[in-house]
């Protein structure tokens, strides 16, 4: 009779539950990772760049595979030469306290272990292989930049290499010299425990209780690593072009006449300490490699630290300013060009006091398009006026120029993108946010310098469906890709999208376009499904078979899958082209391996060279070489050959929209402050540094665009102006413009002021407006009426060969957030005016006002008391003194009364607030 087995019914369910724990926990992220993989290459291909994808995921699979294979060949040759080696029985001399059968133990032990010693070594072998060709997998691009590199044409001042190679090259070297240095060293590690544990290293017996086979192995490894120790030093005498130890970035005097000699001095050093660890095999004991590290050590500390900086405390500090004279030229040749600063003219500008009347008329063209909308108070006002519902946002205003009646004019735009989540709370379902809630709707523009009756902009197009002047007329005012998209969409699906509102009901659409993954099949919901987190989209029944999934649809994330190596400027912006909306922003190749040249920002190189387009409704998206010397667009492009357009394919009907980025133009500005000395005497000594106004306050002004014509220009541009100052002053020394049109894209000319005058800069500016004995009062009793009184920025405006302040004024009722415009202030001179327009507030500064037109009303001449109204505010000081408040407050009526006549036509109360209702 067979025994009975009795089991434990529980174990197998256990065992199962465990299983598919396991498999949950790992299976589930890799499913992830996998569906992640797929999608993504159905992005590319939808955007016609399947091979961008391929080439990266090659690319990066050959490098981590080279950099593995060659990892696990030196841990596991090395392994198994130990294990090979390994001794059939110990020798050694065993203390007393260890029992008489150790060499019988140890030797059962290690029969036994063996195998699983063999399998330990292959597995950590593959391990560690794995992690480390994973570990220089991320770095596929520098290898592929240093094989594809395009030369500069340019040779650093210190070796005469070309630039390319600086920055293609090195950083290649310098990721193979690092990893090895590391691979080496933990394969010495790695076979040292392997000896251990074969007991061909006896720890007891120190020094003497390692085999001869040991010693010679180790010697190897050992003799590596200095020799790659020696190629670290070799690479460190050219990354010297980026020392930070002179003055500036650089090899300096110290560099190049200590730290040079000491680099190479330690190469040979090393070389010689690798060859007597080597040559040791041979020798008994390790006198002859400890002596070598010795030396190497201590040349080291003397000649690769000490010495130089003795060089540096005594040679170099007593006399810095002549010592460093040469390097420092470098460094201020080399920063001009990696900027793109060496092409910038500089220009005498006299900043005279003789404007007339007839000066500022004969100037209406300029004038009519000197901005006085800020775009962050215009953005206030968008959002009040045409957000139209809840769940519309404006994410910026932008500034642009367009041809309107013949003339071109400064316009200030932005797109009305759709947040699902302003939804209403119980809207806020999977179907309303992915498949109904869909796109934003239109544009809203309005001219810069223009204000109704009312205060508020003139909008040229606005409202839902768009109403629009004849060269704002929109065809296709759907947004789906832009800056606020950043959730996914099915589209094309079986219930109908919303398209806008009308009324209490709303339009309804379907997607026409030809973007999208298509997402019919059950393996590519799936898939979906993973990515997102959102299994509705296996269940949904919307979901029909020629249903697709919008994803990836804001610009930034658009942008940084397709071209992960350029640098994305910050503010995309809409343009109406041929009528549709089109996104463009700018992009940036950077470098911070660019000799000699300073950094700022994190970077020492920069191009502009790539402007990306974006179609807001089926996301066509464009990047067009814009730059097409600059190298490292050439290197990237030699890798992927279909991906950045030509410049000359350029339609001249986008081309019109380009502007010089604001982040490029405000870094330029940065560095232009020191780097427009030229002379390094000048330089050393900072005799000429300027400073951005308000720098020291934390709050620099920015730059800003204008539509107007320059001084010493043909004719009325698209301008950029960023205004200096001289360091630790107020008083404008200057200002820097660059040209945005087509023809003189990227001109740069400095304006310099006369070093034998002061001229006003904005913060002194600033404090005239705001110690003006009339405005000053006006200014109060709109404070104390309920309202907030905002300053717009500070304009700086060349007119002829004078410099006039402008500034926006702004009133803000407490109970809304509706800024309104309602005064211009300009400052010539020491004349302060304001008034309602800014021709207006101009011709007051000469005493004038302007005719009025037909049919117009003409702005009133100034009163004849305007004296009085300084009397008045005098004698209210008086009488708050005094402590007579009754009679304080009838002068402060009188005086309100005069300066509303001295202002132009009285202001209500408060600021008007009559919105448009929704």
């Amino acid at each position: 009779m067979s025994p009975t087995v009795v089991t434990n019914p529980s174990r197998r369910p256990r065992a199962l539950a465990v299983i598919v724990l396991v498999v949950l926990f790992f299976g589930l992220p890799f499913l992830g990772w996998l569906a992640t993989l797929l999608t993504d290459y159905l992005w590319f291909a939808d955007l016609g760049q399947q091979q961008v994808f391929v080439t990266t995921w090659l690319s990066r699979l050959a490098t981590g595979a080279l950099f593995g294979v060659v990892a696990f060949s030196l841990l596991f040759v090395n392994a198994r030469i130990a294990r090979s080696m390994a001794p059939r029985t110990v020798v050694t001399s065993v203390p007393d306290a260890m029992p008489d059968q150790f060499e019988e133990i140890v030797s059962q032990l290690r029969g036994s272990v063996g195998p699983i010693v063999d399998r330990v070594v292959l597995w950590v072998s593959v391990g560690l292989a794995v992690f480390l060709g994973a570990a220089m997998s991320v770095n596929w691009d520098v290898f592929r930049l240093a094989l594809a590199a395009a030369p500069f044409g340019i040779t650093d001042p210190q070796f005469g290499r070309d630039i390319g190679f600086f920055v293609f090259t090195l950083p290649a070297l310098r990721a193979i010299a690092d990893w090895a240095t590391i691979i080496l060293i933990l394969t010495a590690v790695f076979t040292a425990v392997v000896h251990l544990v074969d007991g061909a290293i006896q720890p007891w017996a120190r020094l003497k209780g390692f085999a001869p086979h040991v010693k010679a192995h180790l010697s190897v490894l050992l003799g590596l690593i200095v020799a790659s120790k020696a190629f670290d030093y070799y690479l460190a005498i050219y990354e010297l072009n980026f020392s930070p130890r002179g003055q500036v970035t650089g090899a300096s005097y110290t560099d190049v006449n200590a730290q040079l000699p000491a680099l190479r001095l330690l190469i040979a050093i090393a070389v010689v300490s690798a060859v007597a660890l080597i040559v040791n095999i041979r020798f008994k004991g390790w006198r002859l490699p400890i002596i070598a590290l010795g030396v190497w050590v201590g040349a080291s500390l003397i000649a690769g630290s000490l010495y130089p900086n003795l060089v540096q405390q005594f040679r170099v500090a007593p006399t810095e300013a002549s010592a460093e004279e040469p390097y420092i030229a470098r460094n201020i040749e080399s920063t001009r060009r990696a900027y793109n600063l060496d092409d910038v003219q500089s220009r005498p500008f006299p900043a005279a006091e003789t404007l007339t009347a007839d000066d500022v008329l004969a100037n209406r063209s300029t004038l009519e398009n000197v901005r006085l909308w800020d775009p962050s108070i215009a953005g206030q006002t968008y959002r009040q006026l045409q957000i139209i519902r809840t769940y519309y946002d404006f994410k910026d205003v932008d500034i642009d120029r367009y041809e309107v009646d013949d003339r071109m004019r400064q316009v200030l735009i932005s797109a009305r993108e759709l947040d699902t989540s302003q939804l209403a709370e119980q809207a806020q379902t999977w179907l309303n946010q992915h498949l109904v809630y869909t796109h934003g709707y239109g544009l809203v523009a309005s001219p810069s310098n223009e204000a109704d009756t009312r205060g508020l902009p003139n909008f040229w197009v606005g409202d839902i469906p768009p109403d629009a002047i004849e060269e704002f007329e929109i065809e296709q005012p759907a947004i789906y890709f832009g800056e606020a998209t950043d959730d996914y969409v099915v589209v094309n699906t079986g219930i109908a999208e919303f398209d806008f509102p009308v009324g209490e009901g709303r339009a309804e659409t379907f997607y026409e376009g030809e973007a999208g993954v298509p997402v019919g099949a059950i393996g590519r919901r799936a898939a979906f499904a993973l990515r997102f987190g959102a299994p509705q989209i296996i269940f949904s029944q919307y979901i029909e078979s020629d249903s697709r999934v919008l994803f990836d649809r804001d610009i930034a994330t658009r942008v940084a899958k397709l071209a992960p190596w350029l640098t994305v400027d910050g503010d995309a912006y809409p343009a109406l082209i041929d009528g549709r909306i089109v996104w463009i922003v700018d992009a940036y190749t950077t470098s911070n391996r660019y000799p000699y040249s300073q950094y700022f920002r994190g970077v020492n190189y920069v191009r502009n060279s790539v402007k990306i387009t974006v179609d807001a409704y089926d996301g066509t998206t464009t990047l067009w070489g814009f730059d097409p010397d600059d190298p490292i667009l050439q290197t990237w492009r030699s890798i992927f050959p279909d991906l950045v357009t030509e410049e000359s394919e350029i339609p001249d009907a986008v081309r019109r929209h380009f502007r010089y980025p604001e982040d490029l133009f405000s870094l330029q500005a940065e560095v232009y402050k020191t780097y427009h000395m030229t002379d390094p005497r000048d330089f050393y000594n900072k005799e000429d540094a300027w400073e951005l106004p308000g720098e020291r306050d934390g709050v620099p002004m920015q730059p800003y665009y204008v539509l107007m014509q320059l001084p010493g220009e043909p004719a009325e541009a698209f301008q950029m102006i960023q205004p200096f100052t001289p360091r630790n002053r107020d008083n404008m020394i200057g200002w820097m413009s660059v040209n945005c049109d087509p023809v003189d894209y990227g001109k740069r000319v400095v304006y310099t002021f006369p070093q034998g005058r002061v001229i006003l800069g904005p913060e002194q500016v600033a404090a005239r407006i705001n110690q003006d004995d009339i405005i000053a009062p006006q200014l109060t009793l709109w404070s104390q009426r309920g309202s907030q009184v905002i300053f717009g920025n500070m304009l700086v405006v060349p007119l002829e060969d004078a410099v006039v302040y402008v500034q926006p004024l702004y009133l803000q009722a407490e109970q809304t957030a509706i800024p309104e415009l309602v005064r211009v202030l300009v400052v010539y001179a020491d004349k302060v005016e304001m008034a309602r327009d800014l021709e207006a507030a101009l011709l007051a500064v000469f005493g004038e006002r302007p005719a009025a037109e037909p049919g117009e009303p003409g702005e009133p001449g100034l009163p004849a008391d305007a004296a009085r109204a300084q009397e008045l505010y005098l004698q209210a000081l008086d009488a708050q003194r005094a402590g007579d408040w009754a009679e304080y407050g009838r002068l402060l009526e009188e005086l309100g009364s005069v300066l509303q006549e001295l202002a132009g036509p009285a202001l209500p109360d408060a600021p008007v607030d009559d919105v448009p209702e929704e």
